[in-house]
């Protein structure tokens, strides 16, 4: 009887320990993502293949210049295919929006703690 106790015991720390090292900062993470800036135009899209690799690339639609957003989130990997050729992305520093400009509309994705 008592080796079953103890046991169950264990795993009951052992669960308790799981809990409290696993924790997510959702709040660190949201400050991390409000840092990232990106306005391109697409040339290239991202590559739907990888699950966290955002890459992208294109111009700048303010200075015209050359320039790729390069990016290791799940925020934006999960839009990618949204993203066309032609889109305008904008991911703008300070906030936690980022924007899909098509054609004819505008997609807007808030991020979400």
């Amino acid at each position: 009887m008592k080796p079953k106790i103890n046991l169950i015991i264990c795993l009951v720390f052992v669960l308790i320990f799981f809990l409290y090292t696993n924790r997510i900062d959702y709040e660190g993470n949201a400050k991390r993502l409000a840092e990232e800036e990106c306005i391109l135009v697409i040339e290239t899209p991202p590559s739907s293949y990888t699950s966290v690799t955002f890459k992208a690339k294109g111009y700048n639609p303010l200075t015209k210049k050359p320039c790729e957003c390069n990016h290791y989130n799940r925020w934006w990997s999960s839009y990618k295919n949204e993203i066309e050729v032609g889109d305008t992305i904008v991911k703008k520093k300070g906030e936690l929006v980022f924007s899909i400009y098509k054609k004819d509309s505008i997609i807007i994705h808030k991020y979400k703690l």
